[in-house]
């Protein structure tokens, strides 16, 4: 009778999820500024974790590398990435800064051109929507956005050198958070699942990007474009981002060519030079590298790219794919929330399960 009281009371799963998604999206938004710095942190650690295991799976005279050694590889590689990225952010600010008022006038001068072909009446709108705009105040704001990027940099690779020290002592702990051995032995389960997408995802992504970035510095190179290795570090960090990634990797360099050079073979060179390279590499050798799909909308990628981005920025939609990853796998682990894990898959099944039904 008392079992049949509970059922009776017991809340809806309906009534709870709408209660509680608005207090998870409040946290998330109030939260960013000490959550955004741990998510990276637990990317790039799974990143890491990637490293290891291609580095392991490497033989030398019929023998791999032990373990421990594979990892403090793949950690030192990691945090040398991360101080050679603060310092182009460092560099970069400074660039910024001092070439800033030039740019506005340059700007300014490809406005009046083009109005010399648009016409009185559309140059006027043009001047009156561009005279609301503080194009000053970007740029500033873009030099101070750097320095916070730099401090980031610093926090996360802090961040990352502990949890590396402490990853034996976390895979052992994290199961032990459960109430029973089944439990613990589910949770396993689930951790691993995420890790192996999240790893598919990360590789491949950080293979094709640092390509793309590294052709993208050859040629802005070669072209005396301003601000190189930051653009080039940008076409890198937007390759994460999926739909728009591409556009603003093609777009902001050529832009900058576009106000530097006088010239317009300079802009046809970066645009489509590395247009067309990147293009290569998004639509040959990453499709060749990927195998395995990730099993995700794309639909709902673009709409957790719009989620991600609203809630935390440019850093969210860095975060988006990998975080619908997460949130697919740990969905699909609970009853009352396995509809949103197929709503996020592209077909409908989760890790074979229905075949298997």
């Amino acid at each position: 009778m008392a079992r049949d009281n509970a059922a009776a009371n017991a809340v809806p799963d309906w009534f709870l999820i709408l209660v509680s998604v608005p207090i998870i999206v409040g946290f998330l938004w109030f939260g960013r500024g000490f959550l955004t710095p741990l998510a990276i942190t637990g990317l790039v650690f799974i990143l890491s974790s990637a490293m290891v295991d291609r580095i392991c799976s490497v033989s030398i005279a019929g023998a791999s590398l032990p373990r421990w050694l594979a990892t403090l590889i793949a950690a030192s590689i990691v945090i040398l990435g991360l101080v050679f990225l603060g310092s182009i952010l460092s560099e970069a600010g400074d660039e910024i800064a001092a070439s800033g008022p030039e740019y506005v006038e340059k700007l300014d001068g490809l406005a009046t051109r083009v109005g010399g072909h648009l016409g009185d009446r559309i140059m006027g709108s043009i001047t009156d929507a561009a005279s609301d705009l503080d194009i000053g105040g970007w740029v500033a704001a873009a030099a101070g956005q750097l320095a916070g990027g730099l401090a980031t940099v610093a926090l996360i690779a802090l961040y990352l050198a502990f949890l590396i020290s402490e990853r034996a002592a976390w895979v052992e702990k994290l199961p032990r958070m459960a109430s029973s051995e089944a439990d613990a032995k589910h949770l396993r389960k689930i951790l691993q699942r995420v890790s192996d997408g999240v790893k598919q995802y990360m590789w491949v992504n950080v293979v094709t990007s640092a390509m793309s970035g590294m052709v993208a510095y050859v040629i802005f190179s070669q072209v005396g474009l301003d601000f190189a290795p930051l653009l080039a570090v940008i076409v890198f960090v937007v390759g994460f981002i999926p739909t728009i990634g591409a556009f603003i990797g093609v777009t902001l360099p050529s832009l900058v060519a576009l106000l530097q050079f006088d010239s317009l073979t300079p802009f046809l060179i970066v645009l489509l030079g590395y247009g067309l390279a990147d293009q290569l590499i998004g639509n040959v050798v990453q499709p060749a590298m990927q195998g395995k799909s990730l099993n995700l909308s794309t639909f709902m990628v673009t709409v957790s790219l719009t989620f991600w981005g609203m809630i935390w920025g440019g850093i969210g939609a860095f975060l988006a794919v990998p975080m619908m990853v997460v949130i697919t796998v740990i969905c699909a682990e609970i009853p009352a929330m396995r509809w949103f894990a197929i709503l996020l898959s592209s077909d409908g099944l989760l890790d074979g399960s229905e075949e298997e039904a």
